[in-house]
């Protein structure tokens, strides 16, 4: 047991081996899919009634929308092509549907002979008389075109996105349009489904994240939107080096916050995606006057957006650092600050909690000596039983800068601009918290966002995954909303931080960082993971090193509403046993479910 107010920042333990997640382990998936599937349209109720949904579906052009995993292009039916399963599958579902709710738009792209309409109507059946419709274009036309004659063509109040392969579950449509009825947008999740039938690639998204649509087209398909505030978007466009659907979600999303995920696997796709340029995204930049660059991410079709601080051209920062000897994770993390100034004018503040040693006497006189004209290093003297919130909260009181950046001491290197990446998050007026991805020494993941309910109260995704590895849909290297992020390395505005009444002193460590973002977030504010800006952290593997039952419990009390409904961005579907956004295997009730819909008996579920 350390003495009375001493700090424990290091407990060396072994990290808890991460399972395979939901995109490696396929046979639990597929176990899991079929549970869940036969659960929903066995057990649940229908949802309310939305809005009718028009399917726009094209067939016969290249550069069909390249959501997660795209659209192929489609020869004439009747050729006798490898294609034609592709259009029938999905006329298929979508006659299956368990509402009447829809009509079908198809636009055919060039010349087709009559087998094609021979197969779209047999396909489709004597029941769909009335709610079909069938356009053509000339060959050339692009994907883009054709959608956008098509949306400006139909009479209902929302559309719905359809390519050759799509195969939308029998609820797709009744789920999607009971979405709506609270937003303008709404999508689901989606899956691989191969020619044989076999399930691959599960896309369990998370909720509405306008940070990760920048960085990905992660709405994908199956996606609904409604028509009106798609047309005062300025409507479906062709992009020279973009990808369309990208660039509509992006315009759409900019006016309109209502939108709605639907948490289950409503839509199958098949074939592979466009390789698409960044214009999309380039130009919702330009357009919400964001100084940034693009860049290639770090997983195919996806985006690294490097932002620079918009307004003044060197804002001021303020780096507070409570220490306590420890001279040469100290000398560390002043040398990561120095080295990342960038464009910023950096206030170095150094509290001292109760330093005793020679040499740390030594390097604070060597830090706060040394001259350098975008640099101001200050020291404080704190010499009160270690608490992390008060001990910030002075310090920043004392401070200057218009950002604060809240630093462990033992948090060191760092990527280039670093720095610069944290305060041009911070800066923007819709942001309250933002902090970077943490690594271990040896380079395994420590922290790429906090997940509400994870492992317990809290925890970090993915901590302990291995060195250069994205994590389960790049959820370790893509920049994302989350609820939040550690106070190891915490940036937010002197204004945010004012508003909130800055830490709070009654609670601990583990748990200080969690309920400041809550708060800013309750506030209406985001809180963003730059996974752009890359650190060093000594910490603990194990979280939860400071706390005690007395502190968790007060946070709970506060916050255990917001655990219990679950994290808004981070799939209800994987598991929150552990780290490792994994699946577990279905429950008892949805087990039930699988083996009345295939007749079984009781007995359990492999």
């Amino acid at each position: 047991m350390p003495p009375h107010g001493e700090r424990v920042l290091h407990r060396p333990q072994a990290p808890r081996p991460l399972r395979p997640d939901a995109g490696c382990d396929l046979d639990r998936y597929r176990r899991w899919a079929a549970a869940r599937r036969a659960w929903r349209l066995g057990a649940e109720p229908p949802p309310r009634p939305g809005p009718e949904l028009t399917l726009l579906l094209v067939v016969g052009t290249t550069g069909m929308p390249a959501g997660y995993g795209g659209a192929p292009a489609l020869r004439p039916a009747g050729a006798g092509t490898p294609d034609d399963w592709e259009v029938r599958r999905t006329l298929a579902s979508v006659t299956s549907q368990s509402t009447s709710r829809w009509s079908l738009s198809i636009t055919l792209v060039g010349e087709f002979d009559a087998q094609m309409d021979e197969a779209v109507t047999a396909a489709l059946g004597p029941g769909s008389t009335g709610r079909v419709r069938v356009l053509t274009k000339p060959a050339g036309t692009d994907a883009a075109s054709a959608y956008a004659a098509a949306m400006e063509e139909t009479r209902s109040p929302a559309v719905c996105f359809l390519g050759p392969g799509d195969e939308l579950e029998p609820d797709a449509v009744a789920r999607l349009s009971a979405a709506l009825v609270d937003a303008d947008v709404a999508y689901a999740d989606e899956d691989r489904r191969a020619p044989d039938g076999t399930l691959s690639t599960p896309v369990l998204k998370p909720g509405w994240s306008p940070e990760l649509l920048l960085s990905w087209n992660y709405l994908g398909r199956p996606v609904a939107l409604r028509v009106g505030p798609a047309v005062a978007a300025g409507g479906i466009r062709s992009l020279a080096d973009g990808d369309w659907e990208h660039d509509l979600l992006l315009r759409v999303t900019e006016r309109t916050a209502r939108v709605a995920h639907v948490a289950d696997v409503l839509c199958h796709r098949s074939g592979s995606a466009d390789v698409q340029g960044p214009a999309a995204v380039v130009e919702a930049l330009a357009r919400r006057h964001e100084p940034a660059e693009v860049l290639p991410g770090p997983l195919p079709r996806t985006w690294s957006v490097r932002r620079r601080p918009a307004g003044r051209a060197r804002p001021t920062v303020s780096a507070i650092v409570p220490f306590r000897d420890s001279t040469s994770l100290l000398r560390n993390c002043a040398d990561a600050l120095r080295a990342s100034v960038g464009d910023v004018e950096l206030e170095l503040v150094l509290v001292d909690n109760g330093s005793t040693e020679p040499e740390t006497e030594t390097l604070v006189g060597m830090l706060a000596s040394r001259r350098d004209h975008a640099i101001r290093t200050v020291v404080r003297r704190d010499d009160r039983p270690f608490n992390w919130a008060a001990l910030n909260n002075a310090a920043a009181a004392d401070s200057h800068g218009e950002v604060l950046l809240f630093v462990n001491d033992d948090v060191a290197g760092g990527t280039p601009g670093w720095l610069g990446l944290l305060v041009a998050q911070a800066t923007r007026p819709d942001v309250g918290a933002v902090g970077p991805r943490l690594v271990y020494p040896d380079r395994r993941l420590q922290h790429a966002g906090i997940v509400l309910g994870l492992a317990g109260a809290t925890g970090h995704v993915l901590a302990g995954l291995d060195a250069g590895r994205p994590g389960y849909l790049g959820m370790a290297v893509l920049s994302r909303d989350v609820s939040a992020v550690t106070g190891a390395c915490l940036a937010t505005r002197r204004e945010v931080f004012d508003q909130l009444g800055g830490f709070d002193e009654g609670l601990g460590l583990d748990f200080n960082d969690v309920d400041y973002c809550l708060r800013a977030r309750a506030r209406g504010l985001r809180v963003v993971l730059e996974a752009g800006a890359e650190l060093v952290h000594h910490e603990s593997p194990s979280r939860g090193t400071s706390g005690d039952e007395e502190t968790a419990a007060t946070f709970m009390a506060r916050w255990g509403a917001a655990v219990r409904a679950g994290d808004p961005f981070y799939n209800p579907n994987l598991s929150h046993l552990d780290f490792s956004a994994a699946l577990d295997e279905p429950g008892p009730a949805v087990a039930g479910a699988v083996r009345a819909a295939r007749g079984e008996g009781a007995r359990s579920v492999g």
